[in-house]
């Protein structure tokens, strides 16, 4: 009885060997400790054209000497012949969407707070083509921002931010059907023109971020959509 048990064992161990997926190779290695590894066909499907964009993190110090700080990493790799090329990757010199995390003078604090996750990949805008939906939130003194991002590729291969939309506070993301394509289900706080952030207008909103007829839309238009990613750092 023992060694048909241990032969089922064994069989088993060998069969999940087997159906795991080969760890991709990174011509640059992300930063840090990998928390999530996602595949996404940015540029269409076809053998051997999945891209891979990852999120990694590094610990950079402790909050008042207790709380662990990390500095948040966001790395595209492209299909090569040997794995993965990096060819995008956040925080960049362009202050784009992640801040680079710094110490207080004099303090054992550090600015901004943040974290980030992968929400996933889907086709958005055609069928066959695949964008990736980035979820970030930094604060510093307050209860700070969340950013809501769509990635994809260009004909040139080059990492580029689709459609982008940040909110006070807080901003959930999940995707969703949306027709023959997919959507962002948006969910947090709606601010008014004219709201502070301590008292939102509807405390428990939510919208659709989908794109039509050649442009990206945010509706019921609780959140704002972001003319230039660059530009709200």
């Amino acid at each position: 009885m023992k060694r048909i048990l241990y032969a089922l064992a064994a069989f088993a161990l060998g069969a999940a060997a087997a159906g795991a997926a080969p760890k991709p190779h990174y011509d640059v290695a992300p930063p840090g400790q990998v928390v999530q590894d996602t595949a996404a066909y940015l540029t269409g499907e076809g053998m051997n054209s999945a891209w891979h964009v990852v999120a990694s993190r590094k610990m950079i110090g402790k909050q008042m000497g207790k709380t662990p700080v990390y500095q948040w990493y966001l790395s595209f790799y492209a299909p090569a012949q040997n794995g993965g090329k990096l060819v995008y990757q956040l925080p960049n010199e362009g202050h784009e969407l992640l801040s680079r995390v710094t110490k207080a003078h004099g303090a054992p604090l550090y600015f901004p707070q943040q974290d980030l996750k992968i929400v996933g990949a889907a086709e958005f805008e055609k069928s066959g083509v695949e964008q990736v939906v980035v979820w970030d939130h930094q604060s510093g003194a307050d209860c700070g921002a969340a950013d809501v991002t769509v990635f994809g590729a260009n004909a040139k291969g080059q990492v580029e931010q689709s459609v982008h939309v940040e909110n006070g506070c807080s901003l959930e993301a999940k995707i969703v059907k949306h027709g023959n394509l997919s959507a962002v289900h948006l969910s947090g706080p709606y601010y008014g023109p004219k709201a502070p952030m301590c008292c939102p207008t509807k405390p428990k909103a939510s919208a659709t971020l989908a794109y039509a007829n050649g442009a990206w839309s945010v509706n019921p238009n609780y959140y704002i959509i972001s003319a230039s990613l660059a530009a709200h750092r």
